[in-house]
């Protein structure tokens, strides 16, 4: 084994020395203390914010929070939080998201497309009262309503809403109806009839007169053109007869009245004298 002199010692130790200083200072440098991110500016909730509210300003703040704890869909301006409805409760401090406001058309369910003050109601129809299928949602309709005699005293039809926007459209299921003959003919000679139900949206006094129509009558939907054109037209009731003409018995006319005979007087003696249309009585003396 090689042995080394003191001087080779001590310049070997004062290379590793170095060696060593540097690798510390280099740990040292890459260990330090990095300079702080800049925050995100994120609307969070001032106060507890109860479902189904209407947010106003007072009720948010603006912090900054680091990017990788900003919340996806975290509303950045005040402003356009204003005004929007809570879908569910937002505590204070909580991040306002896109999901937590009950915007239109982004996830607000179905009841964020019905318009405000009215109501939606859901109705059954056929491929016959329901246009064939072709109404969709968004088209509008009028409904006519058909009652019979037992019902409303004669057998009549009448449109009871004009106008009616259409919110949604379910199809279909399919049911069977008898064909015509008598019980024993008309088993196992079912057809299916398709149906599906429309949901309309109406006022709370037109979905009270839907329900009896639907209850009490025969619904059918009739398609208004895609354009806006007129708006409500006046309608009266039809019944058959108004479609067929009404009969009428002939009136029996009466004799006209003869003219009473011209009787002559009382005789009071003497001749008579008959000239032309005159009767002369000339006495006897």
């Amino acid at each position: 084994m090689a042995k080394f002199s003191p001087k080779v010692l001590f310049v070997i130790a004062l290379l590793l020395s170095a060696v060593t200083a540097m690798l510390v200072y280099n740990f040292l440098v890459k260990s330090g203390t990095k300079p702080p991110k800049m925050g995100v500016p994120v609307v969070v909730a001032k106060v507890n914010i109860p479902p189904k509210t209407r947010i106003t300003v007072d009720m948010l703040e603006r912090a900054e929070v680091p990017s990788e704890y900003v919340q996806p869909g975290a509303m950045s301006d005040a402003d356009a939080v204003a005004g929007i409805m809570a879908r569910g409760l937002i505590v204070a401090g909580e991040q306002i998201t896109e999901q937590r406001l009950a915007v239109k058309g982004k996830g607000d369910g179905f009841s964020g497309i019905v318009p405000p003050n009215m109501r939606a109601v859901t109705v059954a129809v056929t491929e016959v009262t329901g246009v064939a299928g072709f109404v969709k949602a968004g088209d509008t309709v009028d409904l006519v309503a058909t009652f019979d005699q037992s019902t409303a005293g004669e057998d009549s039809s009448r449109i009871i809403l004009q106008n009616v926007q259409v919110l949604a459209v379910d199809r279909e299921t399919e049911v069977p109806i008898n064909t015509n003959g008598s019980e024993e003919e008309n088993k196992g000679k079912k057809e299916m009839l398709k149906t599906s139900t429309v949901t309309l949206a109406v006022t709370p006094e037109q979905a009270t007169a839907l329900t009896v129509a639907d209850e009490k009558g025969k619904l059918r939907l009739v398609l208004r053109p895609y354009l806006p054109g007129e708006g409500i037209v006046l309608t009266e009731t039809v019944t058959p007869k108004d479609l067929v003409g009404r009969r009428y018995k002939p009136e029996t006319v009466a004799p006209s009245p003869q003219p009473a005979p011209v009787l002559p007087p009382p005789s009071t003696g003497g001749i008579q004298m008959i000239r032309g249309t005159k009767i002369e009585t000339i006495p006897i003396r």
